[in-house]
């Protein structure tokens, strides 16, 4: 009899997904859900009434106000409202939370920066609210976060927090950009440019940008164009245009849409000028070619993560503390490149002609 661990193999998601699918979470798209249901048809699947019984039992019995609780911890000065790195940290989120909630746990997001209290007091608050574990949301940089971690187990989806010694879930950004540079050769594109924003760089230990410099030496036809880094807070039009003016990059590797506007400003923006590849795509982006993350799975390898450490009473900082990189990319061929290896096949079989 087919079970729900094989209908997440046919459908290529987890079994938490397949398990809330059936239950008709709302977490779930209408459209996953759609296609799940029918993989569970096409199977034949029959849930276990006895199992599905303990698990209701189990729900009723388990009081509000005595289950333990996972924060999401952020910061976001300049609006409590919004996360850092919207998109992405919004689908981890939604990722955490619906595995915490599988699992019988509350998830909440607690913004450190509203609460403007010292590390000790807000530590307090946590425990008395049953605080079992902390996710910690990418975040304005810093070098530490001062809280009394013996009392929690804690995991981090990024590296805000550089001097932490704690367990860290990101994507795998490697893997991405190396996906991303083989789609730009099988464009045929030849100097590739990366813009990136300084503290994006370090909130992914320079992986993206140590990726981009690795390919790049070792594709013998590519130019060798010095990435142009910029801060948090100026944004220089002028340099931009006359770094563009200087190395004439045929395609921009950005992440942030303060590029993509810079370019469209200007005119220069469109497949047939310079392209642009976004190494993480958001809403604003998402007619551009480039890699979608999902922040959805991230966030629910995080969790699942930090359930188990909470579970087998793992807290306070690690000696030895691990990453986990997650496969979450998936190109989007999008409108914003062109196939200049067709356009270059297509003058040299014109010049042969000409030739002869």
């Amino acid at each position: 009899m087919s079970n729900q661990k094989d209908i997440a193999a046919l459908a290529k998601v987890s079994q938490m997904t397949v398990s809330l699918a059936l239950r008709d979470s709302p977490v779930i798209p209408e459209i996953t859900k759609q296609r799940i249901r029918a993989l569970a048809r096409e199977l034949d699947y029959r849930p276990d009434p006895l199992v599905s019984a303990l698990m209701r039992q189990r729900r009723r019995k388990d009081p509000q106000k005595a289950r333990a609780k996972i924060a999401f911890l952020h910061d976001n000065p300049k609006d409590p409202t919004r996360w850092v790195s919207a998109n992405y940290t919004t689908g981890c989120f939604t990722g955490a939370q619906a595995f915490a909630a599988h699992r019988g746990y509350l998830f909440e997001a607690v913004n450190i920066h509203q609460a403007q209290l010292s590390g000790r007091r807000l530590s307090q608050i946590l425990w008395t609210q049953n605080v079992q574990g902390i996710l910690i949301a990418p975040m304005p940089l810093s070098a530490t976060l001062d809280l009394d971690w013996q009392k929690f187990a804690a995991v981090s989806l990024d590296y805000s927090h550089a001097a932490l010694n704690v367990h860290r879930v990101i994507d795998d950004h490697t893997t991405g950009m190396t996906e991303l540079i083989a789609q730009l050769v099988s464009l045929g594109y030849q100097r590739p440019a990366l813009v990136m924003r300084e503290s994006v760089d370090d909130r992914t230990n320079h992986q993206r940008l140590g990726a981009f410099l690795a390919q790049r030496t070792r594709k013998s036809g590519f130019a060798e164009i010095p990435p142009l880094f910029f801060d948090d807070l100026s944004w220089d039009a002028q340099k931009f245009l006359r770094w563009i003016r200087r190395f004439k990059p045929d395609v921009l590797i950005a992440g942030d849409y303060q590029v993509v506007a810079a370019l469209e400003e200007c005119g220069l923006a469109g497949p047939d000028k310079i392209g642009v590849v976004l190494y993480c795509k958001e809403t604003r982006t998402r007619n551009y070619s480039g890699l979608s993350i999902d922040a959805i799975t991230v966030g629910e390898v995080a969790a699942r993560q930090l359930i188990s450490m909470v579970e087998n009473n793992e807290r306070g900082l690690p000696a030895k503390p691990t990453t986990t990189y997650v496969d979450a990319t998936c190109w989007s061929a999008g409108n914003s490149l062109r196939d200049l290896s067709a356009a270059s096949a297509t003058r040299w079989s014109k010049g042969r002609r000409s030739a002869s």
